[in-house]
């Protein structure tokens, strides 16, 4: 997905542009939107590589910025998440693996023993201080 902006003043340039511009035959576009408050447009495409993407921006190069974001149907995203958690042994997606394995709920698990650990020693040391004084 692209965020393109530009100037108010380049507006008419923009909009001269655009009326006469075709996109390439690889890239495929879902769709488009323009921001009624002006100076902004949206486009969802998908694209095979890099380079067919650069072809496509290069003439509004100069004139317009563009942010771009890599975005996924949310559906297929999920999908994807459970098959490549499935493939890493996981049971659900967002148990994330850390260091020599562990989920993250291990993890969490190993940092809250810690924390309590500490509570432990901390007392321990004030008790200690208490009887020396």
């Amino acid at each position: 997905m692209d965020i393109i902006t530009w100037e108010p003043k380049d507006s008419l340039k923009v909009a001269e542009l655009y009326a006469n511009y075709e996109y390439s035959k690889d890239i495929k576009i879902i769709d488009e939107w323009t921001d009624l408050t002006g100076y902004r447009t949206f486009i969802i495409y998908e694209t095979e590589d890099e380079k067919t993407y650069a072809a496509s921006v290069f003439p509004f190069m100069g004139l317009c910025r563009f942010e771009t974001f890599p975005v996924m149907k949310l559906d297929k995203f999920m999908q994807l998440a459970q098959k490549l958690a499935e493939k890493a042994g996981e049971e659900k997606p967002g148990a994330e693996q850390g260091e020599g394995g562990k989920t993250s709920e291990e993890i969490f698990q190993q940092i809250e023993n810690l924390e309590k650990r500490i509570e432990r020693l901390e007392h321990h040391s004030f008790v200690q201080q208490e009887d020396v004084t």
